[in-house]
């Protein structure tokens, strides 16, 4: 078999570079970007990077894309670059290249979430995303960080459960999923797992049932799976990957 040529965001360390290098040495191609040490070198946080990006992509790729595996993704004090980049960018490179995976034969696209979806948002500015209105998101987003970079991935899976099912989306053949980590050691976590205030804040906010957290490798083999042709039943789900954090806050109810 030919092997599948994959596009991962955030391809130069934690969950991209994880899952980009499970792809390789499986033995597929992969088109890595990221702001840094990638095949693709682009800036999500601009609707200008967000066109570039699409463009070399395409063309790192050939003109053949089989699957896109989107976890750039940033947490932190700057929340207009927490929209920009968790829903505007990853939203934006997948649609952008949605034609170019309608032409392989087992398209996938996959979007990395939270768990932080299940904590308090605001509903306006996950309304202002899903409206298309980056500016106003922004201006709404003005507030305490932990709120926005929740709102934020609540709106990424809100579009991916309306898209997925899209005649020009599973109607096509082109799966779209997602999954919604909870804590993993990545350079973003790092800080906050260093003190010991942090780690107690953690075990509040994210509590597990498993004995630790999680690292890039635990998620790796699932997002690889959601991208790959054997998954072929599987449309619009965004499959909580958190040591039991979700069961812990939300109970047994799965509608809850």
């Amino acid at each position: 078999m030919t092997p599948r040529t994959t596009l991962v965001t955030g391809s130069a360390g934690g969950i991209g570079g994880a899952v980009a290098a499970l792809l390789r040495t499986r033995g597929e191609r992969v088109v890595g970007l990221d702001l840094r040490e990638a095949d693709v070198l682009a800036d999500l946080s601009t609707p200008a990077g967000r066109t570039a990006a699409v463009r070399e992509v395409i063309a790192a790729a050939g003109g053949t894309l089989d699957a896109v595996i989107a976890c750039a993704g940033c947490a932190g004090a700057d929340t207009a670059a927490m929209i920009a980049v968790n829903y505007f960018g990853t939203v934006a490179l997948i649609e952008g290249l949605r034609e170019t995976l309608a032409g392989s034969t087992a398209p996938r696209a996959v979007a990395v979430s939270s768990s932080a979806t299940i904590l308090p948002i605001d509903t306006r500015i996950i309304e202002a995303c899903l409206a298309g209105a980056e500016a106003a998101a922004c201006r709404l987003g003005a507030t305490a960080p932990a709120l926005v970079y929740a709102s934020t991935k609540r709106a990424l899976s809100r579009w991916l459960r309306r898209t997925a099912i899209a005649p020009e989306w599973a109607g096509a053949g082109i799966l779209l999923n997602g999954i919604a980590p909870g804590t993993v050691r990545t350079a973003m976590t790092a800080p906050i797992l260093a003190t010991e205030e942090g780690r107690a804040m953690l075990s509040m906010a994210t509590p597990i049932a498993t004995a630790d957290y999680a690292d890039p490798e635990d998620l790796a083999p699932l997002l690889a799976f959601l991208a790959s042709a054997e998954c072929r039943y599987m449309v619009g789900q965004v499959l909580f990957v958190d040591g039991g954090k979700d069961v812990i806050r939300r109970g047994e109810d799965v509608w809850g």
